[in-house]
């Protein structure tokens, strides 16, 4: 069974643009007001993209796991001429090696064992006149580069079983949390593949480098759960201070979990520390960091599955922000790709 590319429906925002003391939006309307912060750096990412919305110019986004690649790669495709047509996400480290072909260029009737008898469109004819977005580009093997740098360079393929070239019409945004200036070293990524993704590159910022917008990024997740659950809640200083503390290396992904978390614990329109995941209270794990949790948590962190669950959350999050790739991590936490990617899912890590 493989991944399947999400298409563009409806994209999850991380917020509107907002006024950072009420964290209402301020100029609704725009695709870029589907992210929020007022850090510096991050509004400048924002300005970059809404510049390389207005061409069809190859997008590289770099940034760490859970920074926003794929929710800023959608606005760039919502801002572009190609808004009507689909934006088509690839996996690229789901792929396993023996599919890429028929995933990517789809294949033709009785191609091989197994195949659908009418055949099967691929996602570049998928995103025909439209966006593909190369997911964690980084982590791709060589063989999925040396394919994709194919079509990209003469904007055809053949599928599977197929002897027909096919002319495709397609913008690319690609994004990694990876170097690839230090992978093309290590001889782990195509120096060729590169040139030809990274025409115009898009930096964003880890959260830890923009707590200043923490707090507004915790209002409107508040606002969002507060609509679902028709009342109004809001954090107390203390914590707020906690959130403040806490190194993030799943980024503003892992602050949503945190928030949405805390919302299902609170007794209270006031969110105090109390209601906050046990994970928050460590910076590492262990049997110290567990007692200091249980102690400053009380008796919650005493209910079992949670706190398998909060800390196998944190194991995931901390082997992604320590490891070069995605398969490093897989090798790191000792469980198997489809575990791995099911667990991404689950604590919504991905």
């Amino acid at each position: 069974m493989t991944a399947r590319a999400k298409k563009s429906e409806v994209a999850q925002p991380y917020g509107k643009g907002a006024d950072p003391q009420t964290g209402e939006a301020s100029s609704p309307g725009s695709a870029f007001d589907e992210l929020i912060g007022v850090d510096e750096t991050f509004r400048k990412a924002l300005v970059s993209a809404g510049r390389a919305a207005q061409s069809d110019i190859s997008v590289l986004i770099i940034g760490e796991s859970g920074t926003g690649k794929e929710i800023l790669a959608r606005a760039i495709h919502q801002a572009s001429r190609r808004k009507n047509k689909q934006l088509v996400d690839v996996n690229c480290a789901a792929i396993p090696d023996s599919l890429i072909e028929s995933e990517l260029f789809g294949y033709e009737k009785g191609a091989f064992t197994g195949a659908r008898t009418e055949g099967r469109k691929g996602y570049f004819d998928e995103a025909h006149e439209g966006t593909i977005l190369l997911d964690e580009i980084g982590d791709s093997s060589l063989s999925v580069q040396a394919k994709l740098l194919r079509v990209l360079e003469s904007g055809t393929f053949k599928r599977v079983g197929g002897t027909k070239n096919i002319k495709v019409d397609v913008r690319v945004i690609s994004s990694t949390n990876q170097d690839l200036a230090d992978l093309i070293g290590q001889k782990k990524f195509r120096e060729d593949l590169f040139f030809r993704l990274n025409t115009f590159t898009i930096l964003l910022p880890p959260l830890r480098e923009r707590r200043e917008d923490i707090e507004l990024l915790v209002r409107h997740f508040l606002k969002i759960g507060g609509v679902a659950q028709k009342q109004k809640f809001r954090f107390s200083p203390e914590a707020f201070a906690m959130l403040h503390a806490y190194h993030w290396p799943g980024n503003v992904r892992e602050l949503k979990g945190v928030v949405s978390y805390a919302l299902n614990m609170t007794q209270s329109p006031v969110i105090d520390v109390g209601s906050l995941p046990n994970f928050l209270f460590s910076e590492s794990p262990g049997r110290d960091g567990l007692q200091r949790e249980a102690a400053a948590s009380g008796p919650a962190s005493l209910n079992l599955t949670e706190a398998v669950r909060d800390l196998e959350r944190r194991l995931i999050t901390e082997a992604l922000a320590i490891s070069s790739n995605r398969s490093e991590a897989i090798r790191a936490l000792g469980i198997s790709r489809r575990t791995f990617y099911l667990k991404l899912r689950e604590y919504g890590l991905e």
